[in-house]
């Protein structure tokens, strides 16, 4: 073998076992971030459920996933589901919040219109 090529031989072994070492070099599962969006969902409440129920069965979907994912130990993939199940359990939690508000806001409008007709018509309150 000449000079020249015994070097382009290492410099290929190098790279080949830089690149094996790489590959070795791989995150751990992210059993920490799926639990807590597994809480999130779960702790999302009944207004998540009643008032975006698009949302929740998506973070459900995702969560079921990257579930999935981690089984196959492909922790890639589960990483950016675990994320999208985290901010649709979040959105379906601030959604549901915020219609539960406007529905309770319009039956006390309501309760106070009825409250102001019977008192404007002096009909006795029952």
């Amino acid at each position: 073998m000449t000079p020249t090529r015994r070097k382009f031989h290492r410099t290929l072994v190098g790279l080949a076992l830089l690149a094996g070492l790489a590959g070795c070099a791989t995150l751990p599962p992210p059993n920490q971030e799926f639990g807590v969006a597994q809480a999130t969902i779960a702790g999302a409440g009944p207004a998540a459920t009643q008032y975006a129920p698009g949302e929740m069965a998506a973070a459900r979907a995702e969560l079921a996933d990257a579930q999935a994912a981690m089984t196959r130990e492909n922790y890639d993939r589960a990483r950016p589901l675990i994320a999208a199940a985290q901010a649709d359990a979040d959105l379906a939690r601030a959604k549901g919040r915020a219609l539960s508000a406007q529905a309770q806001a319009a039956t006390k409008a309501r309760d106070n219109d009825d409250l102001r007709r019977r008192l404007l018509d002096q009909e006795p309150l029952p």
